[in-house]
């Protein structure tokens, strides 16, 4: 049952006694977000009966962002992430329509401006037979380039995606309008989000339910229309994500693992570094590459190490489950090719493997050469530090959690800055000059950075200001990097502390309007069940 425009714009104004439950158990007791968030969905509403009118049946759709406290760059290769929800979120008012045309708006018209879309004229989904075929035909490839980074192709990726999982049913439009206050391109995953948000009202507006296991699987694979070739960690933790915990997300197969307390005496800051982190043109590049090298130097270790023959997630990669030592993993790590060519990886690899080495270089251009050691090596330690965090928070060990969260990062930065500001580039060589140390010594693998590269100057540079604040317990790159946020746990009574070291510091110095505030761990994506 859905309501009215107009009859769901009384009951938010009238404050009633079951909307405010449904807010306390989405948003948790700070008064203050509770607020702000009623505030938005009531000026969203305001805007659709505007736009369309009062008696226009509606529901409406939410999907917070996310933050990875641990496990980054890893979902792809089988690794734990641990996330939270937090109160920033894409809203969505949506209406039914008879045909199958969609008309997206948005209260930012300028960045967002208004499309009507009509799916099946564009493409006609019906003609593929599964959605890797679908994703890599020239039609898809044509529409990206005819319409690069626009926000439509969010949506259509997931419209195409639902269709074609119900090829029985005709998938009938919606009419939306879109609101939201998480930034684009920064770490929060925005993209995620808008897309759970719409695959939602679609999904609710045309009678279809599935489960959360499966809504995953579909937003995460739809991100391979616009050639994203990631994991599903960020529509995993914007759906499964639980008021005030933590939850540690595994893959191969979806598993929530545990869903751990936020200790209250920690708090969460997300910081904007001032540049945006779309995954578009060179840093798509970038992203695809970095996945790149795992997938080729787990071909080439099957290839050559016998522990290895049949691994195929890196999660797996570990003396315990492979059942050898520490050092015969960094001997097999150790024995891959040193910034290889293609041409140099071609010819290592076997004939039999010859159509999935063409697969991967056509998801990214020609680098010139891989850091297959730098990247593996990273995505070893990373998987074991995402497994372990959750141990650690929930024994309050700050001092461990504050040692690994530092040594992610330093897989991932380029640069460092002491306390006068001054900036040197990162020195990856130590660890990658010291394979034959680490092998001899059996060194943890939690303690190793590895060279994945994906940070900024200025969020290395955020990062050390916030650092050298006594009380910080880990300061990190948010999401795939490249620029966007920055992530950091930090002492309840530090925190404000934090806040102004950065305004000083970081953004006062370089003229960039402060953006850093703490955020509070809220529940996933809903649909509003007392607003129908």
């Amino acid at each position: 049952m859905i309501t009215t425009a107009s009859r769901c714009l009384n009951k938010l104004n009238s404050k009633a006694g079951d909307i405010q439950r449904e807010f306390a158990d989405i948003y948790g007791e700070q008064l203050t977000v509770n607020n702000e968030r009623q505030s938005a969905i009531t000026k969203l509403v305001e805007h659709f009966i505007k736009v369309y009118n009062e008696k226009k049946k509606i529901i409406i759709s939410r999907a917070p962002a996310r933050v990875n406290l641990m496990g980054r760059h890893i979902d792809h290769q089988g690794g734990y992430v641990n996330t939270i929800a937090i109160d920033k979120e894409i809203l969505l008012v949506a209406s039914p329509r008879k045909d199958n045309i969609i008309n997206i708006k948005n209260v930012n018209s300028t960045q967002f401006p208004a499309r009507e879309l009509k799916p099946n004229t564009l493409l006609n989904i019906a003609t593929f037979s599964d959605w890797e075929t679908f994703v890599r035909s020239s039609q898809v490839q044509n529409l990206n380039k005819s319409i690069p980074d626009d926000w439509s192709m969010y949506i259509l990726a997931a419209f195409y995606r639902l269709q074609l999982h119900f090829p029985d049913v005709r998938l009938k439009g919606i009419d939306c309008i879109f609101s939201g206050n998480i930034p684009v391109g920064s770490g929060l995953s925005s993209s995620s989000a808008l897309g759970v948000a719409f695959s939602q009202a679609l999904l609710t507006l045309n009678n279809i339910h599935i489960s959360k296991d499966l809504l995953i699987e579909m937003i995460g694979e739809s991100e391979l229309f616009l050639g994203f070739h990631g994991g599903k960690a960020d529509p995993a933790a914007i759906i499964t994500a639980e008021k005030g915990m933590v939850s540690t997300i595994g893959f191969f197969p979806l598993h929530i693992s545990s869903n751990t307390p936020m200790p209250e005496n920690l708090k969460v800051i997300i910081a904007y570094s001032g540049t945006a982190a779309k995954k578009v043109g060179s840093k798509k590049d970038i992203f695809n590459q970095r996945v790149a090298c795992y997938k080729l130097a787990m071909m080439i270790l099957r290839q050559q190490w016998g522990a290895a023959k049949d691994v195929h997630h890196l999660r797996d990669l570990i003396p315990q489950r492979l059942n050898v030592s520490v050092k015969n993993i960094f001997k097999a790590v150790s024995s891959l090719p040193v910034y290889p060519t293609r041409e140099k990886i071609t010819h290592i690899l076997s004939d039999d493997q010859k159509e999935l080495l063409t697969d991967i270089f056509m998801t990214h251009k020609d680098p010139g050469t891989y850091d297959l050691i730098g990247v593996i090596l990273f995505g070893l330690s990373e998987c074991a530090r995402s497994e372990s965090f959750h141990k650690y928070l929930l024994k309050g060990d700050l001092n461990e959690i504050k040692n690994i969260i530092d040594t992610s990062h330093n897989g991932d930065r380029l640069f460092s800055f002491n306390n006068r500001g001054d900036c040197v580039d990162f020195d990856h060589s130590a660890t990658m000059g010291h394979l034959a140390e680490m092998e001899e010594n059996e060194t943890s693998l939690t303690s190793i950075p590895g060279n994945y590269g994906c940070s900024t100057k200025g969020i290395d540079q955020m990062v050390d200001i916030a650092n050298r604040v006594t009380g910080t317990v880990g300061a990190q790159l948010a999401g795939a990097g490249m620029g966007g946020n920055m992530t950091i746990l930090a002492k309840d009574n530090c925190a404000e502390h934090v806040l102004h070291e950065l305004r000083d510091h970081y953004y006062q110095p370089q003229n960039i309007p402060f953006d850093a505030h703490i955020c509070y761990p809220i529940s996933g994506a809903s649909v509003l069940r007392t607003l129908r």
